[in-house]
């Protein structure tokens, strides 16, 4: 099974959300015997996803908590090595050949693509979040909605 992440990069976490995203998460690894969570690792909501996965895998060895980047130039290579301590991996999809303009719009179809189920927490109908939400929707993914 495997599942991966959108919501806003000014998403404030809560002892509510917390709860909420690790019971279900949670779910899932007692429910699959392996669990692969594919990460952005772009602002607030993909950080306190990583965490809420992190804190998981203290329980749990059945998951892999991994980051997907949508470049690979040194300025960014430089972000990652900060993010490591979340992530058990990090990869590269196939997005050679897209403009840097959407990379990440890419990046974000790839993960949905390669996803079974989807962790949305998204408040607004404009955005990265919202695009990639639609996107899964389209593609009738899955969805566990966040408030």
């Amino acid at each position: 099974m495997t599942v991966t992440f959108c919501g806003h990069r000014d998403f404030r976490k809560t002892s509510a959300s917390e709860k909420l995203l690790s019971e279900l998460l949670e779910g899932y690894a007692q429910r699959n015997e392996r669990l692969v969570c594919y990460n952005g690792g772009s602002g607030n909501f993909d950080l306190f996803a990583a965490e809420c996965v992190k804190n998981l895998q203290k329980r749990f060895t059945n998951i892999r908590n991994c980051l997907v980047i949508p470049y690979i130039y040194p300025e960014f290579l430089e972000r990652i090595n900060i993010l490591n301590e979340y992530f058990n991996e990090t990869f590269y999809p196939p997005l050679e050949r897209v403009p840097l303009k959407y990379a990440i719009i890419r990046r974000n179809e790839w993960m949905i693509d390669n996803a079974d189920v989807l962790f949305a927490c998204v408040r607004r109908s404009w955005g990265g979040a919202a695009q990639t939400l639609e996107y899964a929707r389209q593609r009738k993914k899955i969805i566990e909605y966040l408030p």
